[in-house]
């Protein structure tokens, strides 16, 4: 805003004039440009500050403690203050993942989901979290204010209370009942929006973001691009491109692309990303010994069908559909891309039958798609079908597999884990496991990149970014010894980690083809795992081609053509909205 000035007698004359009054008329500053013509109905108290070409009419109540910047937009308010010292939402201990405390994670406007992940579940380094928490500290405190800020054309109208927050440039505010302790991150370019009935306390919003139809937020951060409406949150991290619509979340940390929109569902005390909740998805956190402290990690793209149920403690390995209710606590880490289906309240386990069903393709190829974040993208995010971390699981689940139908004789069951396998079910999992495997294998082998000095080993999934543990460790051992010494610091080597998947994962692929081999391979070694990769995968996209075949048999085709008489007005009718749909070019 440039140089501030006192109001000049006149300009006071004219404020009064037009329905305005203050404690006091030295504690308003205003800018060299400002003018009185827009300025009606409100009473200012304590030091306030109003920018060029502002607007603020008819605040009920009063303004207080605020920063007005250029051109910002207010009618029709209740009140605007700032009371005392405040970090506007920063250092709220959100009591993510576990609803009984002990992974807590501080927020502040550089919050990403990576750095989140590192402090929801690393508390086996506590000097490493110390740390952080001391850097963290060092920028709240360097930004914490006596003044709540209007940004540069924010717009708040028709709202209740606004109560020490920072609303970001561009930012639109409209019918928000309380906005109190928080701060909204904006941008001209990806404007942030809280909508009509709106609560939030204790809360951090990034640019993009949009909160509406009487959503109620407490202790939460809200990334980029991230959905919420009519929802009632607690306690609640959600990242990038997450769309969270009625229903309830406690406890929870949503990775990126997480996703519910119905009224009856519950997530509660669990880790979460690529997530899809069904109607009435449900789970409990505690046992009634110790209390609501067990939790649930639901890795990447793990679905629940409408009414599935499960029990915490639990682990669902990725790309798992949960149907029925479980209270078997199942670990299927190993064994990803499987259905758990509920029978006669025994968990079964169908292993590998995702890897062949079109929905799986169809999230894999929409992800990137709906990425509908601008400018900046602060949460690393990785949408390789094949990668290291996957495929070590599924060469997992081909060796489990393998040894427990060795072992099983010629039983028609298998049981692991407190999970049903039947034999023959197994028996296909661990052949589909090892097409899965060189697949995926072949296709990282065929990267043109350079294989990196580093990449080998166990992969790690930190919050929607790929990466080796050892780069994981490196980092945070950088954070000990001094060496990183801001968040800003920690992101960069998280940044050139994420710049670096390719070539890290292209090393992680030769190592393995290394070790399957006993030697370092040769070129034409090398060009014949890509090969048997090709063909490995050809089987699967047929598979899958298949599965979708069913979404387009007579069956599916019942409730188009509606009055149609004859067969082929009804598979027209279809095949049109499929196409205006996109499942049919």
């Amino acid at each position: 805003m440039g140089k501030l000035r006192n109001l000049s007698s006149n300009e006071i004359e004219q404020l009064m004039s037009q329905g305005c009054s203050a404690e006091n008329w030295n504690s308003i500053k205003v800018s060299e440009e400002f003018g009185t013509n827009n300025i009606r109905n409100c009473r200012f108290k304590g030091d306030v500050v109003l920018g060029a070409n502002v607007t603020i009419s008819n605040v009920g109540a009063y303004m207080a403690n605020c920063i007005v910047e250029d051109g910002a937009y207010i009618e029709n308010v209740a009140q605007i203050e700032c009371q005392g010292v405040s970090r506007f939402g920063g250092g709220t201990r959100v009591k993510t993942v576990n609803e009984g405390g002990g992974r807590e994670v501080t927020i502040f406007d550089g919050l990403t989901a990576q750095t989140a992940y590192i402090m929801a579940m690393y508390k086996h380094r506590p000097a490493t979290l110390a740390r952080m928490e001391e850097m963290i500290e060092q920028e709240l405190q360097a930004g914490q204010s006596t003044m709540c800020r209007i940004g540069k054309g924010a717009k708040i109208t028709n709202s209740g209370i606004l109560r020490n927050v920072r609303i970001g440039e561009g930012a639109e505010v409209e019918g928000a009942t309380i906005l109190e302790n928080g701060t909204v991150v904006s941008s001209e370019e990806s404007p942030a929006f809280v909508g009509a009935d709106v609560k939030m306390y204790n809360f951090i919003m990034l640019d993009g973001a949009k909160v509406t139809d009487g959503a109620k937020l407490k202790n939460c951060f809200v990334g980029q691009n991230v959905k919420i409406g009519a929802l009632s949150g607690i306690d609640t991290l959600f990242f990038a491109n997450s769309h969270f619509e009625n229903g309830e979340t406690c406890s929870v940390f949503a990775g990126p692309y997480s996703v519910s929109h119905h009224k009856s569902s519950l997530l509660i005390a669990g880790m979460f990303s690529f997530f899809n909740a069904g109607s009435a998805t449900n789970m409990s956190n505690h046992l009634f010994k110790t209390g609501p402290v067990h939790q649930g990690i639901h890795q990447r793209g793990c679905k629940f069908a409408s009414g599935a149920y499960i029990m915490q403690p639990c682990k669902v390995g990725a790309f798992t559909v949960v149907l029925g209710h479980h209270k078997s606590h199942p670990d299927t880490e190993y064994l990803p891309f499987s259905y758990l289906i509920e029978n006669g309240g025994t968990t079964v386990l169908l292993p590998a039958h995702n890897l062949t069903t079109y929905g799986t393709v169809r999230d894999m190829a929409k992800w990137p798609q709906r990425d509908g974040r601008k400018g900046e993208k602060r949460d690393m995010v990785n949408f390789e079908e094949a990668n290291p971390l996957i495929c070590e699981r599924v060469a997992g689940g081909e060796k489990i597999l393998s040894e427990l139908v060795t072992k099983s004789g010629d039983a028609a069951t298998i049981t692991h884990k407190r999970m049903t396998i039947k034999t023959t079910m197994a028996k296909r999992g661990a052949k589909m496991y090892g097409e899965a495997k060189n697949f995926y294998m072949g296709k990282m082998l065929e990267s043109p990149a350079e294989p990196s000095c580093e990449g080998g080993g166990h992969w790690i999934d930190a919050g929607g970014q790929y990466m080796p543990l050892t780069t994981m460790n490196a980092i945070l051992n950088d954070v000990d010894n001094g060496t990183i010494r801001t968040t800003k610091e920690i992101d960069e080597r998280l940044f050139a980690a994420f710049g670096n998947y390719t070539n890290m994962a292209k090393r992680w692929a030769i190592d393995q083809l290394t070790e399957k081999l006993g030697h370092t391979p040769t070129q034409q070694e090398i060009e014949n795992a890509i090969a048997y990769g090709q063909e490995c995968g050809e089987k699967l996209r047929k598979a899958a081609e298949a599965d979708k075949g069913s979404d387009f048999d007579e069956k599916s085709m019942i409730g188009y053509g509606i009055d149609a008489v004859s067969h082929d007005d009804i598979v027209a009718d279809f095949e049109q909205v499929r196409k205006e749909q996109g499942v049919i070019k």
